[in-house]
């Protein structure tokens, strides 16, 4: 199997870029520079198909969901290819988790993780790695895959994620750095992984929600090291930590089925808790001014606003500015922009008045 990434004629291609440009000019990250999915310096078309608007289109092999991420003159992609072949000593008994229909069920065959780092001005590959070579424990959903936590960069380094497969550090020449292993995940249903990894002051952030022991952890960016972790009463997420500044010190807001929790980015110390999220979170928060928002919308809606400079338990609280019930999205993210908030009811569209 091979998908294709192309990249539309209205992005402006930069020189190569080095460690103190702005990242505001590209995308390092899942959903962009900010975390908010917005890219304010950018210029792309609003029109584009097969034909229109596209610079080039090339063929990547394998799949995965992760964002394709840019530094400078060089976009970064991850992927996961199915081998079809039997590991030494035969393969592994496969197991389905949950309904059939909503799982591909666990492979039999090895699989190369690849992280690829494309020329952003010709498509043509620069390099290819393959970080590990293993046959996956679960399956994931049929619109899913092995490679769906999208890679950051902070224009130094380059964080991959494959999950259980472990977590990659590269240079931006593909020279690996360091390499960690979390343990394996246990993902409800074999919905399959895909929690992206943050970097924020020197530091790795990676969520690790799932049917075992969750836990966040802060892995330090040059070595690997493990700085801090703090257990996470939650199951299955997919909830990627949203950073955010607030009186000088960086939060990591984590949303989750039972509590959305703020982390102090560089101790792990949990500032303040709220409850009443819903099932299977996994849209990622976003902030403007003093209030971050938080909303879940899977079997039953939340989403609220709350104070970024709230302390401890605020769950039906003062501190919690607004809420309501009656509409959030489930899968997508949200947009915040000029003062009006952009998601999806579940799956259909929405906006609302902050």
């Amino acid at each position: 199997m091979k998908t294709l990434l192309g990249l539309a004629i209205g992005l402006s291609l930069a020189a190569t870029a080095g460690a103190d440009e702005d990242p505001l000019d590209y995308w390092p990250q899942w959903r962009g520079p900010r975390g908010d999915g917005t890219a304010p310096k950018a210029s792309p078309p609003v029109e584009w198909s097969e034909s229109k608007n596209i610079r080039w289109k090339v063929p990547i092999p394998g799949g995965g969901s992760a964002t394709p991420v840019i530094w400078g003159d060089r976009i970064f992609v991850l992927t996961a290819v199915d081998t079809g072949r039997i590991p030494a000593g035969g393969a592994p008994r496969p197991t389905v988790l949950g309904d059939p229909g909503m799982s591909t069920g666990t492979p039999t065959t090895l699989h190369q993780f690849l992280v690829l780092c494309l020329d952003r001005g010709s498509g043509k590959t620069l390099w290819t790695r393959t970080a590990v070579e293993a046959v996956p424990h679960e399956g994931h959903h049929p619109s899913h895959g092995f490679a769906s936590a999208s890679p950051v960069t902070d224009g130094k380094l380059l964080i991959a994620s494959f999950g259980s497969r472990g977590i990659f550090a590269y240079d931006l020449d593909g020279d690996l750095k360091w390499t960690k292993d979390l343990g394996s995940m246990r993902i409800k249903i074999g919905f399959g992984e895909g929690i992206s990894p943050v970097l924020v002051g020197g530091l790795v952030l990676i969520n690790w929600d799932h049917e075992g022991d969750s836990f966040i952890v802060g892995l330090d960016a040059a070595s690997g090291r493990e700085k801090w972790r703090r257990a996470r009463d939650e199951k299955t997420t997919w909830s990627t930590p949203y950073i955010v500044e607030r009186a000088g010190k960086i939060q990591a807001v984590v949303n989750g089925t039972n509590r959305t929790r703020s982390y102090d980015a560089s101790s792990g110390e949990l500032l303040w808790e709220c409850g009443g999220q819903g099932m299977n979170a996994i849209v990622m928060p976003v902030s403007q001014g003093d209030l971050v928002y938080c909303m879940t919308g899977y079997k039953g809606t939340a989403l609220y606003a709350i104070r970024l400079d709230s302390m401890g338990d605020v769950t039906g609280g003062s501190q919690v500015a607004w809420k309501r019930s009656d509409a959030a999205p489930y899968v997508a993210s949200p947009i915040l922009i000029d003062k009006l908030l952009y998601y999806t009811k579940e799956r259909q569209g929405r906006r609302s008045d902050r």
